[in-house]
């Protein structure tokens, strides 16, 4: 994903760099690690260009990891809702003990996937990845004509 920013501060091998959030990204967060709501948003990233203070630059991150966090998000307390019921329909004909055992075996695989899926994000939040800044751009940059990410 690129955007156009401008840097208010160098810390280090870093820059920390002020970009407009888009309405299409509504509140993603993917792309900065303060995570402001609308309007302007201040993220860090490695400053390769050695961009000063003042200057607009263009940063560049990796969207692989919206695409795994999606996934986590999304598609695993699915699969486990689904393995639930699954299981659950196995067992209520054999156990006989509980009326609807499928829904119950659904809910409990549901939030467990809960837990599993708390427990990883708490395990990479230490992994911070970060975007880069690969090009200083004049002062007069407009930036993209669309609001794309």
């Amino acid at each position: 994903m690129e955007q156009v920013g401008l840097v208010v501060e160098i810390v280090e091998d870093r820059a920390i760099v002020a970009v407009q959030r888009h309405d299409v990204c509504a509140k993603c967060g993917a792309c900065g690690i303060a995570v402001s709501g609308r309007g302007e948003n201040h993220l860090e990233a490695l400053n390769r260009a050695n961009a000063a203070v003042g200057q607009k630059v263009k940063i560049i991150s990796d969207t692989s990891h919206v695409l795994k966090a999606s996934f986590m998000v999304y598609i695993i307390p699915l699969l486990a809702l689904l393995l639930g019921l699954y299981v659950g329909q196995l067992l209520d004909g054999s156990l006989g003990v509980f009326a609807r055992l499928d829904i119950i075996l659904g809910i409990v695989f549901l939030l467990a996937s809960y837990l599993f899926v708390r427990g990883y994000d708490r395990k990479l939040a230490g992994r911070q990845t970060y975007a880069t800044v690969i090009e200083i751009l004049p002062d007069d940059y407009e930036g993209p004509i669309d609001e794309n990410c």
